[in-house]
């Protein structure tokens, strides 16, 4: 299920949906001090840890209680699964810098045992009866649900395991920050197009707070520090 696609689950959207080109680039071989190939970590458990990060559960079960009673968060699914949407997310998955990306992971899951599969973890299965009675007394529209996916999701979590630190040292999911962070003028060229403005506007029409959605991609993608602004990352813009 795409819910709020290409925003509250971007990193999703960029990277569960592998190419069907073949891969093209190298694999990173860190070598050691001495000259010899250091041993390298297994890029397909690293990026495991960081998925089950995301609290899938809590976010299934608040889609479902707003899916199920809220008219609000039901127009912007719907507006999520027109046409014009998927098209906007073709569109933007379909880019040349996001095909190299999931080209790249897709060859690194390979090399190190696993493969997309991984990303099944992430799916929703949305019932369609209410699990609690009281789910319906709950809602608060689109801006109530949006409130709530703030408060379960661990943005700074999954960025702190994502960005090089003093641990996180892995060089293949320091690449993985790298590229991401790299992917912002594709994000803001996809938004600029007449299909970017107009599902935009349309969410907006909606009732969606589209200028905190985009904080919190800018935020968890590196693009952005306003929570953190000793940060600063222009040195991965060039």
């Amino acid at each position: 299920m795409r819910f709020i696609g290409c925003a509250f689950l971007g990193f999703m959207c960029l990277v569960a949906f592998p190419s069907a080109t073949p891969a093209i680039l190298a694999p990173i071989r860190p070598y050691g001090q001495n000259g010899t190939l250091a041993q390298q970590n297994n890029f397909a458990l690293e990026l495991k840890s960081v998925i089950r990060q995301i609290p899938v559960d809590n976010i299934e079960k608040l889609v479902q209680t707003y899916l199920l009673n809220d008219i609000e968060f039901q127009g912007v699914i719907r507006a999520i699964n027109s046409l014009p949407a998927y098209r906007f997310y073709r569109q933007l998955i379909n880019q040349p810098e996001v095909r190299q990306l999931q080209q790249w992971i897709t060859q690194q899951l390979i090399l190190s045992g696993g493969g997309p599969k991984i990303f099944d973890y992430l799916e929703l299965e949305i019932k369609i009866l209410n699990k609690y009675p009281y789910w319906s007394q709950i809602v608060n529209g689109i801006q109530g649900f949006q409130a709530e996916f703030v408060q379960i999701y661990p943005v700074q979590l999954i960025r702190s395991f994502l960005e090089p630190s003093a641990t996180q040292t892995s060089p293949q999911l320091s690449e993985l920050w790298r590229r991401l962070v790299a992917l912002r003028p594709v994000y803001e060229r996809v938004l600029a197009t007449p299909p970017g403005k107009a599902i935009t506007a349309e969410l907006q029409r909606l009732g969606v707070d589209v200028g905190g959605v985009d904080a919190l991609i800018r935020y968890q993608f590196g693009w952005s520090n306003v929570t953190f602004p000793s940060y600063d990352y222009t040195d991965y813009l060039y």
